[in-house]
């Protein structure tokens, strides 16, 4: 008879080394992963992947019209600190956006979906994550 027992003890700990590589996954792709929510940000999407306000009150709207400024959508940029400050942040097991930059509190009270991923770009970072992780996993469980 063969014992798989010491093998399949190999698993009770695999879950939480998946979570936990992941995000060190995720934390070595900070760039990619904040650009994709810039990207989300400047196009007035949500994490939803749903407008997040249609447009301005018609009074910021000509403020930021006369500065040369698009009013269609909400696109949280206009100085360019609030993207520049975005960080990745751990947070229980997982990652928090966040943003050190006080328009960021505001943003996150008025715009709750602003600060995520599409699920369109979710899966552009769960490839990237899987990418790296599929080796780790291999040598975790022959090790």
């Amino acid at each position: 008879m063969v014992s798989l027992t010491t093998f399949a003890k190999r698993f009770d700990k695999l879950k939480p080394f998946i979570q936990k590589r992941s995000l060190e996954i995720l934390m070595q792709n900070e760039k990619a992963v904040l650009d994709m929510v810039r990207d989300q940000q400047m196009k007035g999407k949500g994490k939803d992947d749903k407008t997040m306000q249609s447009g301005y009150s018609e009074g910021y709207g000509k403020r930021r019209k006369s500065k040369g400024l698009q009013t269609k959508f909400v696109d949280l940029h206009f100085t360019g600190r609030f993207h520049k400050s975005l960080d990745l942040v751990p947070v229980k097991g997982n990652v928090d956006i966040q943003s050190t930059e006080p328009y960021g509190y505001y943003v996150k009270a008025n715009f709750p979906t602003s600060a995520g991923l599409t699920k369109a770009n979710a899966e552009v970072a769960a490839k990237m994550i899987v990418k790296q992780l599929a080796p780790d996993i291999k040598k975790y469980l022959v090790a």
